[in-house]
C-alpha cells in the first residue's frame, strides 16, 4: 500500500556473532559505526542443581547476573554499498545502550551502559591501532549488579551531563568530567517509575536561566531544563531540573527537582522511545514525539516554560504495525516566512518497530495552526526478528544524496546495510 511507503531491499546483509541490541554511527568519522550486542547464555545442568529452597531466590539472582556477556562490533561502510568489519571488542556483560558524545573530543567518545550496573567510556581512533579502545569503567550507582542499565542519553547542550535509566524503575543523571571520571549530581533519582524505566531524553531547547533580580546571586549560573522519560507503566514522564554546576561536594544536590515528576497518560503499552524536537510553536510550546510498545507513534506539544511541564496535547498518532522501540531524528527543516518567523516544519525521522522492521517517516507541521500529519515514506522489513537498533550514516541526509542505513535485529542476529 502506498500509505505504508514503498518497500526497500538491503544492499548488503550479514550474520553477527551475537544478537545486536543497539547500534551508532560515530559522528567523529562518519563512515565507521559500532554495534553493541546482548548475549544471554544458557544455563548448564550443574548450574540448575546448584539451587536449593533456601537459596532459590539468591540463584535466580545469581544466574540474572552471570549468564549475560557481549560485545563492541567496529565495521565500515564502503562507497561501494559493502559494509566491512574491522574489529570486535567483547564486553563482560551484555551490552544495552551506547551513544557518542555529541562535540567532546572531536565526538569521538561513545558511554556505553550494561546489564550489570556498569558504565564505560570507549574512545574511537582511525589511525591509531586498535581503532576502539576502552577508557575506563565505572559501577556509578554502586556494586549492585542485579540492577541492568537500559538506556543512557548526553544532554545535548551541557557536556558533562549523561542520563542513564535503570531496571529497577529509576532515571539518574551523572557529571561526568574531562577525564572521564563520573559523579552522582543528586542523592535521589530524578524520575522513578513503577516499573523498568525503558528510555529519557533531555529537553533539545536550549536551558534557560533562573529570573532573579540579585546580580551576585548563587542561582544566577543555573541553567534550568526538562527531561522526559518512559517506564513499562505505560507512562510519559516529565519534570524541570535546576543545575547548579557552581556548586561544590556537601553542598547539596547538583541538581534539583523543584516539583514532582508530571506523568502524561495516553499510552496503552510501555513508553520505549522518547524524541524532543528543538522546535517551539507560537503558543511557545514545545514539541515531542514518542513510540511505544502499542505499535504507535505519537506527536505531542509540551509547554516546558511553567514552574513544572504541563500537560501536552496529542497533535498526532499512526499506527507503525510494531513497538517502536527507538526514534532517530534525521534532520529537521523549518520553512521561515518573512515577516512572521517559522510556520512550516518537517521532521524527517528512522523509526525501529522491533517485529514490523525499520520506517523511514515524514512529519509535517504548522507552528501557528499547531498541527501535524504523520507519513510514512519507506519500510524496510528484512528482518526476521526484532529490530532494535538502527541509525542513519552522518551526512547522508543531505539533499542530493541516498539515505545510508544501518539496521539489526536480535534473533536472527541479522545486520542490514540500506538506502532510501
Amino acid at each position: 500500500m502506498e500509505t505504508q511507503g514503498r518497500s526497500i531491499k538491503p544492499l548488503r546483509s550479514l550474520t553477527l556473532d551475537l544478537p545486536p541490541s543497539c547500534v551508532e554511527f560515530c559522528p567523529g568519522h562518519p563512515d565507521y559505526f559500532v554495534v553493541g550486542t546482548y548475549n544471554l547464555q544458557k544455563q548448564t545442568d550443574t548450574d540448575a542443581d546448584v539451587a536449593t529452597e533456601d537459596d532459590e531466590e539468591q540463584q535466580q539472582r545469581r544466574k540474572a547476573i552471570q549468564t549475560r556477556d557481549g560485545s563492541l562490533v567496529l565495521f565500515r561502510s564502503m562507497e561501494t554499498g559493502d559494509i566491512k568489519h574491522i574489529q570486535t571488542v567483547p564486553y563482560p556483560s551484555a551490552i544495552l545502550d551506547l551513544h557518542f558524545h555529541p562535540y567532546r573530543e572531536g565526538r569521538t567518545v561513545m558511554a556505553v551502559v550494561s546489564s550489570t550496573g556498569s558504565l564505560s567510556f570507549f574512545k574511537f581512533s582511525a589511525s591509531e591501532e586498535p581503532l576502539l579502545k576502552e577508557i575506563v569503567t565505572h559501577k556509578p550507582l554502586g556494586g549492585d549488579e542485579g540492577v541492568l542499565f537500559l538506556s543512557c542519553a548526553w544532554h545535548p547542550y551541557i557536556p558533562e551531563l549523561l542520563a542513564i535509566t535503570t531496571s529497577d524503575y529509576q532515571v539518574h543523571i551523572l557529571k561526568v568530567d574531562d577525564s572521564w571520571n563520573v559523579h552522582e549530581t543528586r542523592a535521589e533519582p530524578a524520575i522513578t517509575h513503577s516499573l523498568e524505566a525503558w528510555t529519557m531524553a533531555f529537553s533539545s531547547l536550549i536551558p534557560r536561566r533562573p529570573e532573579s533580580d540579585v546580580a551576585d546571586s548563587p542561582e544566577k549560573d543555573s541553567q534550568l531544563f526538562t527531561i522526559f522519560s518512559g517506564g513499562d507503566d505505560s507512562k510519559l514522564f516529565a519534570t524541570n531540573c535546576a543545575y547548579h554546576p557552581d556548586q561544590t561536594s556537601g553542598e547539596g544536590n547538583l541538581i534539583e527537582t523543584p516539583y514532582p515528576a508530571v506523568a502524561f497518560r495516553g499510552h496503552e503499552a510501555g513508553v520505549t522511545a522518547i524524541l524532543p524536537l528543538d522546535l517551539q510553536l507560537a503558543s511557545h510550546d514545545s514539541v515531542t514525539i514518542t513510540g511505544s510498545y502499542d505499535d504507535h507513534i505519537r506527536v505531542y506539544t509540551v509547554n516546558e516554560s511553567n514552574a513544572f511541564p504541563q500537560k501536552p496535547r496529542l497533535l498526532a498518532d499512526r499506527d507503525l504495525e510494531g513497538g517502536v522501540w527507538r526514534l532517530k531524528l534525521v534532520k529537521l527543516e523549518k520553512e521561515t516566512a518573512i515577516t512572521s518567523g517559522p510556520t512550516k516544519w518537517t521532521a524527517l525521522i528512522l523509526a525501529s518497530c522491533m517485529h514490523a522492521g525499520s520506517r523511514i517517516l515524514e512529519i509535517i507541521g504548522d507552528t501557528v495552526a499547531e498541527s501535524c500529519e504523520i507519513k510514512i515514506l519507506g519500510r524496510f522489513e528484512e528482518h526476521k526478528s526484532m529490530n532494535y537498533g538502527s541509525d542513519f550514516q552522518p551526512g547522508s541526509e543531505i539533499e542530493g544524496r541516498n539515505l545510508r542505513i544501518v539496521s539489526t535485529s536480535f534473533y536472527d542476529r541479522l545486520l542490514c546495510f540500506w538506502e532510501y
